[in-house]
């Protein structure tokens, strides 16, 4: 799931596809969110419940954000590891429950969630 879909329908927006929609769902929620219905997708939903539901867990640990942190200022495993004196294993296994939290697959999609999350600040 897009970490922009919660703070979007916290702003307001009647419904939330992911851009994998079909045509045919996307002609449906637009005339579904045009009658005032709330249109999200299946994925969707079932992400934003399991947010919802165990949102404790999904806050970053102090360590993912101090690895976040240095790989946004473009370090690599090896060099985010020789900083935090920790391995680059663990330092792989942050970021991995990282991805996870954040709900997405990648460290440059996992550094622009932190920040839009606000995890991380310029």
């Amino acid at each position: 799931m897009s970490p922009r879909a919660l703070p979007a329908i916290e702003a307001g927006a009647t419904g939330y596809l992911l851009k994998e929609a079909p045509r045919e769902e996307l002609f449906r929620a637009v005339e579904a969110a045009a009658q005032g219905q709330a249109v999200l997708s299946p994925t969707v939903a079932t992400r934003l419940m399991g947010q919802l539901r165990h949102p404790a867990a999904d806050l970053l640990s102090e360590r993912e954000i101090e690895v976040l942190r240095l790989i946004a200022k473009g370090a690599t495993n090896r060099r985010a590891a020789e900083q935090l004196f920790i391995s680059q294993a663990t330092v792989k296994t942050h970021l991995l429950h990282v991805y996870a939290k954040l709900g997405v697959n990648d460290r440059a999609a996992a550094v622009a969630a932190a920040f839009a999350q606000g995890y991380l600040t310029l």
